[in-house]
């Protein structure tokens, strides 16, 4: 089962907590009284399970609806049946982040229900009711990693916008419905503009980022000059940022030689990074994709974010081509 981990509540809290009292202007034992106390509340919260029916679960739509991770290990399980829990995570309506646990063996209706039957059917390796073969190598089997099914039997990828902004030259259809399979289920039915492609845009890390305007979750495409192509899903829009921004429903992938999948591993929360010199994607001791400012070249490692391989033919590669696809 494809593991969606990490620790990403814990951080919200203390990126929370720690606005809230430097807008309160709090001396420092203040300050640590009140983190200790949220703290615990957060743990009272966590070991709380909201009922199907809930009224807290019935207010989580679409709009407000952030992603979905497993509890804590030793958390959010039962005595009886040992059911597992999740999280859910969202915007209250105050716009702030939050959480709600529920139990997965619970049938559970609305937007919640269909939110979590598409997260245990991407877990599972399932979509559609057919399970999705893994051939996952000795080196590649590390957590989050998944095969990307792109056999061509069935493959009817249908909600590519042909139109003026062209159909792509990197990806085939089958890759192209491998990572539409690979995709968290609220995005698989979205429609794929592409927004920036090297070979008709030009190569400019400045012409990327304009066409990437408010293009809030995307697929980025690399193909390097040996054949391999690789990249990652992508969800906040791409532009120069001071620090790292995204959410743990990132991943990377490979579609050549291989097609992997490698999900966030929750190690660190370094998912994505636009700078004026270059364009970074995971972090920790390598990036496992970083493009130069020319976009000519670039490099990739392994990956503590996504606990990924070096997704290209070698460190350092020479690009051959680059595309950024938006789902719309």
């Amino acid at each position: 089962m494809e593991e969606v981990l990490g620790n990403l509540w814990d951080q919200i809290t203390r990126d929370s907590s720690s606005e809230t009292t430097e807008s309160a202007g709090m001396s420092g034992g203040e300050e640590d009284s009140l983190l200790r106390a949220r703290e615990s509340d957060g743990e009272r919260e966590s070991r709380a399970t909201h009922e199907p029916g809930d009224e807290a679960l019935r207010a989580i739509t679409r709009s407000s609806f952030i992603g979905v991770v497993w509890a804590r290990e030793g958390e959010g399980r039962e005595e009886e049946g040992r059911r597992e829990a999740v999280d859910v995570l969202y915007r209250d309506a105050s716009g702030r982040r939050a959480k709600a646990r529920v139990r997965v063996g619970d049938a559970h209706d609305g937007f919640v229900g269909r939110a979590l039957e598409g997260f245990l059917r991407t877990v599972e390796g399932e979509d559609g009711g057919e399970r999705v073969q893994r051939e996952v190598s000795k080196r590649e089997a590390r957590k989050g990693a998944s095969a990307l099914a792109t056999t061509s039997e069935g493959i009817k990828m249908s909600l590519v916008d042909g139109g003026e902004r062209g159909l792509g030259d990197i990806m085939t259809v089958e890759h192209m419905e491998a990572l539409r399979r690979a995709l968290p289920a609220m995005f698989r039915m979205r429609r794929w503009v592409l927004a920036y492609g090297t070979k008709r845009d030009g190569i400019s890390l400045k012409s990327l980022y304009r066409h990437a305007s408010a293009k809030e979750f995307t697929i980025l495409v690399v193909s390097d000059s040996t054949g391999a192509i690789f990249g990652a899903f992508c969800t906040e829009a791409w532009k120069m940022h001071t620090r790292y921004c995204g959410t743990g429903e990132s991943f990377v992938f490979t579609l050549a030689p291989n097609g992997m999948k490698y999900a966030w591993s929750g190690e660190n929360d370094y998912y994505m990074l636009g700078a004026s010199d270059s364009l970074s994607v995971g972090g920790g001791s390598a990036h496992a994709i970083r493009l130069e400012e020319d976009l000519l070249q670039g490099s990739s490692g392994e990956c503590e974010t996504y606990d990924s391989p070096r997704l290209s033919s070698k460190d350092m590669f020479e690009t051959h081509r680059i595309e950024l696809w938006s789902l719309e």
